[in-house]
């Protein structure tokens, strides 16, 4: 189902009704022509979000899946297009909070990485200069807040790991990544462009608990 060149009609309300009616019965081509159709729709808003092409990639099978999976419950009368970015906006949330270490990691690994593409090179840029921007902030923050931040959103580690690698309470690690992350939240509004900052904010608002 990776060839999303495959023509498909022209989607409307009807067109969409139609074909939800027919994959809730268990149809097959229909399922198939809401994958080519949505396809890059919902990896670019996987990619948006992760910055990671086989994690998008991997989401927008996920959703699919899902989708025929869960075909019995699907409404005819809701937007198959909106329901399919919100599924998966929500899954992209998930995927961030279980595997917040490895997205930063892909995030930094482009930093390090010599481009040849004009675009690509300008999109690494921007992105070293976010980066840059994060740092700023957290030297602003005391060394044992900047300690657990970078415990908690670079290394993945839960409160606990993070009490016992510091050997302090969980209680002061929770009160003092609150602390740091509504620094870093304002920080970050001050100083950087929120659209392209987005990845960087979603760790910081999904790993605030």
């Amino acid at each position: 189902m990776r060839n999303t060149k495959r023509f498909v009609t022209q989607p409307d309300s009807n067109w969409e009704a139609d074909l939800t009616l027919r994959v809730r019965a268990g149809d097959e081509r229909a399922f198939e022509e809401i994958f080519f159709y949505y396809y890059k729709h919902l990896h670019a808003i996987a990619l948006k979000f992760l910055k990671d092409p086989e994690l998008a990639e991997d989401a927008v099978q996920d959703i699919f899946l899902k989708l025929w999976d869960n075909r019995l419950a699907l409404n005819e009368t809701y937007s198959l297009k909106g329901f399919l970015s919100i599924s998966m906006r929500n899954h992209v949330l998930n995927v961030i909070r279980n595997n917040h270490a490895e997205i930063w990691e892909s995030l930094s690994n482009r930093l390090d990485t010599d481009y040849t593409n004009e675009e690509t090179a300008a999109d690494d840029y921007q992105w070293r200069e976010y980066g840059e921007i994060v740092e700023r902030g957290l030297t602003q923050l005391s060394p044992q807040k900047q300690h657990i931040f970078r415990l908690k959103v670079f290394q993945g580690l839960d409160n606990a790991e993070v009490a016992r690698q510091l050997s302090i309470s969980i209680n002061t690690v929770k009160f003092q990544f609150s602390q740091a992350t509504k620094f870093m939240k304002s920080y970050l509004g001050k100083h950087a462009d929120i659209e392209g900052m987005l990845p960087v904010l979603l760790f910081l608002l999904l790993n605030e608990l």
